[in-house]
């Protein structure tokens, strides 16, 4: 057998097993009759690059303003949004050329960013559909006070009155306070990056670049051991716990929904309900828009894992989404497309469905005009 030329991490390898590996993976490629023409590939990063853009724009009208918790969270998505054209280029050229077209120096960072970003975009979604339920549930609350005279209803250690009065003693105490309107995603939003930073570090240390005989170059984590416990990290946090969370979460903002009509906002809910309202819908679609875009694409990487027999090393090597035996590369292509628009689509979203955001922009961007 042909002796395999290693870039890095030979120590961690069983040389005849994986050429069997890149010698199947190749042998696929090598077949298979799909090859994307260069202008479909332009005219793509042209699409992406324009939602990027647009997302830079966002990023500085969120900066430069008071955000609520809200608009921190959607600080967030915009700015990761804003650099995924990075991870779609090498990606999508990786899998059009068939080969890793890149530096050694790349691997690491692509694998690492890649964990990352996608794994932030899809916990932020989380989380902003639960920040919305519970802003619903604490205007709820001060609906619920509306009938009550607000001088004089309070309750024990509550900021929804102005004025408590003790009968006994015939004391008025007024409070100053003012009421709650939002709630804060500081904690949550540090625990997403946690978790996620956690998730990337093995990718950003242990990946590298190995040639095979047939000259092709793969970017892989080069540690079996750590690479099939990334496998598995991988398969709880990007898809068996944030899927379920996800699809309860919209249930939840579509119940929500239905207790939030117009008529009930105009008859018996107070005026901000018409806000939430349409944070509600904004909710639903950021969702759906994310499940059509992104959810046949770790649902295939589920496939993937689960059919795999991870006590054989050499299938350390198949990870998605530069490869995946569930896909041939023109499904692996178009899922792969597909998943990376969802930047420029959220950015109309944004434009046209999140409350107070156009005025946002144009008092924090658009001054002129």
């Amino acid at each position: 057998m042909d002796e395999l030329n290693e870039t890095a991490g030979s120590d961690f390898l069983n040389v005849s097993d994986f050429e069997n590996v890149t010698e199947r993976f190749f042998e696929e490629y090598e077949n298979a009759d799909y090859f994307l023409p260069n202008w479909i590939v332009a005219v793509y990063f042209a699409f992406i690059l324009i939602g990027s853009a647009v997302d830079l724009v966002y990023v500085l009208a969120l900066l430069r303003c008071k955000r609520t918790g809200t608009f921190s969270i959607i600080l967030h998505v915009t700015a990761l949004d804003a650099v995924t054209p990075f991870l779609a280029a090498i990606e999508i050229l990786t899998i059009n050329n068939k080969t890793w077209i890149f530096s050694q120096n790349m691997c690491p960072i692509y694998n690492g960013a890649e964990i990352l970003i996608n794994c932030l975009q899809l916990w932020l979604i989380i989380c902003i559909n639960f920040h919305v339920i519970s802003l619903w549930n604490l205007h709820q609350n001060e609906s619920n006070q509306k009938t009550k005279n607000p001088l004089t209803c309070c309750q024990d250690e509550s900021n929804e009155c102005l004025v408590s009065r003790r009968e006994s003693t015939r004391v008025i105490n007024i409070d100053y306070r003012r009421r709650k309107e939002d709630i804060s995603v500081a904690i949550p939003c540090i625990l997403i990056w946690f978790f996620c930073l956690s998730l990337s570090i093995p990718n950003f240390t242990l990946s590298s670049t190995l040639r095979t005989k047939q000259d092709h170059v793969i970017c892989a984590v080069v540690d079996n051991y750590y690479g099939h416990l990334i496998q598995i990290l991988i398969l709880v946090f990007r898809v068996i716990l944030p899927f379920p969370l996800l699809l309860f979460s919209l249930i939840c903002i579509i119940l929500k929904l239905t207790k939030s009509s117009l008529t009930e906002i105009k008859n018996i809910l107070t005026k901000d309900f018409s806000e939430i309202r349409v944070l509600l819908i904004f909710c639903i679609c950021l969702t759906v828009l994310y499940m059509c875009t992104s959810f046949q694409r770790s649902l295939f990487h589920f496939l993937h894992i689960s059919s795999e027999d991870f006590y054989n090393s050499t299938e350390t090597f198949k990870v998605p989404p530069l490869y995946n035996t569930q896909l041939n590369i023109s499904n692996n292509m178009s899922l792969t497309m597909l998943h990376y628009s969802c930047n420029s689509l959220r950015a109309v979203l944004l434009f046209y469905l999140l409350p107070k955001f156009k005025d946002l922009l144009r008092k924090k961007v658009f001054v002129c005009f």
